[in-house]
């Protein structure tokens, strides 16, 4: 009898697992069966794989071959598994040496006819086994320049189980795409836009804009219909860095899990901006990500926040607080990240033509639409209001690039302060840790804050936040610790503040 093991990973609605399959070759008849280790039987994984082999030419050996995957629960055995489970009832039907399983990991689908069928989520897979240690992927050949994305690891590609059997008994490695290709793409497409600029008549508003790129605070910005607030989504995404090897991997999964093509890293932080006919399956997605978790690491830009379907709104609660996405489904939940900044923007009142001086609609007409953002007005840190002035003067704002390099200093400062601590920047910060004595406001500073809550005039979650925008003010302006002014001008951003433009 021969009996090996080899090991693969799945994605299931965003939930890694790692999957074992076992397979026995028994002398004696010739068979396969596909067992889970309860004894329930996977027909259609014996014959997707019964089928790829003997449709590419292989003959089957006088041997009854079982296979046993586990962990599965109650959710079937996915596709793409079938090359890993291939390659263990190739090995076990002497058409592939034991080493070639050795510290390899497989991913690809075996259509009927021995072709090897594209995973979507090929990229998370790879980098996921790159983490635990594996150097050696196999993978399709559709998916090879996503695979190839991930450092340091060495990718087979295949086309069909025959390039399996090619690689393994002559060590012949098929080809790869050429990277250069990629490149000529990128220097052919168009070119990318510069940093985006904040326009003169939204200035004033630019040391908010700042504070919350630094800090990566969720800012709610109240503007006349007139002023164009829509170029803040791309002002702020401007002017955050570049994502590291990590945080581009993490991101490029996410979008090549959603369908999107990816042939090279995401390296800028993602923007985006669905309109206010977004249904809660599109924000929050379900089996695949949805738009909250393809902002992750970037911005999600809700324009108009009000007009959004108060479910909408509803259900951003829990990835705007933990930073995940949670969607209970018939066969297990979702789980993907969705780190994402929000900016959400509104009119002064739900006519669109008049700003806050007295004009247009009436008092409860502006408190409902208003009241319309609530289930998120809590989680926003910065509300800033910005009017348009009859004089039209603006203020003079330093350039992109030039806030960009501040905001850079901030977010290099906050990692490398909360890095023993777990966290990276001021805003994912926990109350605990903000009361350690290494990280405690003075209560001089703080003697203001506090009597606002004793009054009802802030609650204890604005007390947190504001503490941590004083941070990232404190930040921006080089001190090593919070001070009373620094205090006071997180308050300033906390609360809605008008800026006349």
């Amino acid at each position: 009898m021969t009996a090996l093991s080899v090991a693969t990973l799945t994605l299931d609605g965003g939930d890694l697992r790692e999957v074992i399959v076992r397979v026995s070759a028994l002398t004696g008849g010739r068979g396969l069966v596909a067992v889970d280790p309860e004894g329930a039987s996977y027909p259609e994984l014996r014959d997707r794989v019964y089928a790829g082999i003997t449709n590419s030419g292989l003959t089957w050996p006088d041997r009854n071959i079982i296979i046993s995957v586990a962990p599965l629960g109650q959710w079937s055995v996915p596709p793409g598994t079938d090359l890993a489970v291939a390659a263990a009832v190739l090995t076990a039907a002497g058409h592939l040496r034991f080493t070639a399983l050795s510290e390899t990991m497989f991913f690809g689908e075996v259509g009927l006819d021995g072709a090897v069928r594209p995973v979507p989520e090929t990229l998370a897979l790879v980098a996921a086994a790159a983490e635990r240690g594996y150097h050696t992927v196999v993978v399709p050949a559709a998916n090879a320049r996503q695979a190839m994305l991930v450092p340091g690891v060495r990718v087979i590609a295949l086309n069909a189980l025959s390039d399996l059997l090619n690689w393994a008994t002559t060590g012949v490695e098929p080809a790869l795409p050429d990277p250069s290709e990629d490149r000529a793409r990128a220097t052919d497409g168009p070119a990318e836009a510069g940093p985006a600029q904040l326009p003169a008549s939204i200035s004033p508003a630019g040391f908010a804009l700042e504070v919350a790129a630094a800090g990566r605070h969720h800012l709610g910005v109240t503007a006349a219909p007139q002023l164009p607030v829509t170029v803040i989504g791309d002002y702020v995404r401007s002017l955050m860095p570049d994502l590291d090897d990590r945080q581009a991997v993490e991101v490029s999964a996410l979008h090549a899990a959603a369908g999107h093509p990816v042939d090279a890293l995401v390296r800028r932080p993602p923007l985006q901006s669905p309109g206010t006919a977004t249904s809660v399956a599109s924000m929050i997605g379900g089996r695949r990500p949805g738009l909250v978790s393809l902002a992750h690491r970037g911005v999600l830009l809700l324009h108009d926040a009000p007009d959004f379907a108060p479910e909408v709104l509803h259900a951003l609660r829990q990835p705007l607080e933990r930073r995940i996405v949670q969607v209970a489904r018939a066969r297990g939940t979702s789980t993907f990240p969705a780190d994402a900044q929000l900016i959400a923007t509104s009119r002064p009142c739900p006519c669109s033509t008049a700003h806050s001086r007295g004009d247009g609609c009436s008092a409860p007409a502006r408190r409902r639409y208003r009241n319309q953002l609530h289930p998120i007005s809590d989680r926003l840190d910065i509300a800033v209001t910005v009017e348009p002035a009859a004089s039209g003067e603006s203020c003079a704002r330093d350039s992109t690039a030039t806030v960009a390099a501040r905001v850079a200093a901030v977010r290099e400062a906050a990692a490398e302060r909360w890095a023993k601590e777990g966290f990276s920047t001021n805003t994912e910060v926990s109350n605990d840790v903000l009361r350690r004595p290494r990280f405690r406001i003075p209560a001089s500073a703080t003697d203001g804050l506090r009597r606002m809550v004793e009054t009802g005039q802030l609650s204890t979650r604005g007390y947190g936040r504001v503490l941590r925008l004083a941070w990232t003010v404190s930040d921006l302006r080089g001190a090593g610790h919070p001070d009373r002014d620094a205090v006071d001008t997180a308050v300033e951003l906390y609360r809605p503040r008008r800026h006349t433009i």
